[in-house]
């Protein structure tokens, strides 16, 4: 069946061949009943035009573009159970294998596979459970009834787990799962799947705190006595988590070596990228500076050290927080102001500029799935620096 002409896109719906007498390309009517298997032909035919016409009405319901080629690798994965190479070249589970065969490939090769090794054991519990509760089941078979089945069963006398804390822990384990799976193949991630399940993993926060504008022009504007030094030191590097949505670890434990992007600094000095690895999941971010940015890490970075910055800049983040409910006091700041908090405050900024969400992902250190991971390194380009920089920038 072809979906484009003109780019040579087609799709094998492994039907029988016919004559070519037989073949009319009347719509519900593709194959004359000269030929004996007809109606059967005429069903399967119909059936994968629907599938595909559901594919494109869910990309036009949320205003993305489809390409014929990514049409056409969607509908391979999701209704022909076509499996591609993941991350490590390692053949990554499709639609029609099991999930846990799946799980044991995030455990071995995708995202859990650089968890810690704590973390990495709930994902092996969760596997256990999944295979008790239905081991045939398949990666296709992963919706609604399944995630309410597979909750009913956690609560069963089938297993030990005796509080919902617990059932909320492996549900979310297995949306994890599912995200990578749809990631790895670009299938939609269904989020009503995992909603409104009465366990508290669908329980959202009250509120999401966050620095408001006027709060981060008052830290901005803040002025130091010689021996409040630390304190401005922790005002400047929670300015500099605000613009860049690091972790403070993660920001502390940055190499000089490798953790400027220089490709960009040889062909401009101010074009500044901060760059690294996130000790929570081993992903990789990559981050352009904004002025503010920018000033901060000129005001205490060091050269031939072995960190970004130096040990009497960089203390323990159980200090930094410290430091940081002062500063929360001088600017009353009505909740508890921690570093986790500079994340929620780009998050929250960039949400409100309209920031595409790849470029988000790349800044956040988030999996992009191995379907666009091997174009995050062309990402890493001038033009990506200065279209996030156009957003960015204060």
């Amino acid at each position: 069946m072809c979906i484009n002409r003109k780019g040579r896109h087609y799709i094998n719906l492994n039907l029988e061949k016919i004559p070519k007498n037989a073949w009319s390309g009347k719509p519900l009517k593709w194959v004359n009943s000269q030929y004996l298997y007809a109606d059967f032909h005429n069903r399967v035919i119909a059936r994968e035009i629907h599938h595909l016409k559901e594919i494109i009405q869910d990309y036009y319901k949320r205003s993305e573009v489809l390409t014929s080629d990514k049409l056409k690798n969607i509908y391979l994965v999701k209704h022909q159970g076509k499996r591609i190479k993941g991350v490590n070249g390692t053949v990554a589970p499709g639609a029609s294998d099991k999930i846990a065969a799946y799980i044991d490939y995030s455990l071995n090769f995708g995202a859990s596979s650089k968890k810690a090794e704590g973390t990495r054991k709930v994902y092996v519990t969760l596997k256990n459970l999944v295979d008790s509760y239905k081991s045939q089941a398949v990666m296709a078979d992963l919706d609604e009834a399944f995630v309410l089945g597979f909750i009913d069963f956690l609560r069963s006398d089938s297993t030990d787990i005796n509080s919902d804390t617990t059932v909320a822990k492996y549900v979310d384990r297995l949306k994890v799962i599912y995200r990578e799976y749809c990631d790895q193949y670009g299938i939609l991630f269904k989020k009503r799947i995992f909603e409104r399940l009465d366990v508290e993993s669908t329980k959202r926060p009250d509120k999401i705190i966050y620095v408001n504008d006027k709060q981060y022009e008052l830290l901005s504007e803040m002025k130091f006595s010689p021996e409040e030094r630390r304190l401005e030191i922790t005002r400047d590097l929670f300015l500099l988590l605000c613009n860049t949505a690091l972790y403070y670890n993660d920001l502390i434990a940055i190499r000089s070596e490798n953790g400027f992007d220089w490709n960009l600094l040889k062909e401009n000095p101010e074009h500044m990228v901060l760059q690294g690895e996130r000790k929570k999941n081993g992903e990789e971010f990559w981050i352009p500076l904004n002025d503010t940015a920018k000033r901060i890490v000129k005001k205490y970075f060091q050269e031939g050290g072995d960190y970004l910055f130096p040990a009497g800049v960089a203390i323990s983040e159980q200090k930094f927080n410290q430091n940081l409910k002062v500063l929360a006091e001088k600017i009353k700041f009505p909740d508890v102001l921690s570093n986790k908090v500079g994340r929620k405050t780009f998050g929250t900024w960039t949400d409100r500029l309209g920031m595409d969400d790849n470029d988000i992902r790349m800044i956040f250190g988030h999996s992009p799935g191995s379907v666009l991971k091997k174009y995050y390194t062309e990402r890493r380009t001038v033009e990506t620096y200065k279209r996030i920089l156009s957003f960015i920038q204060r």
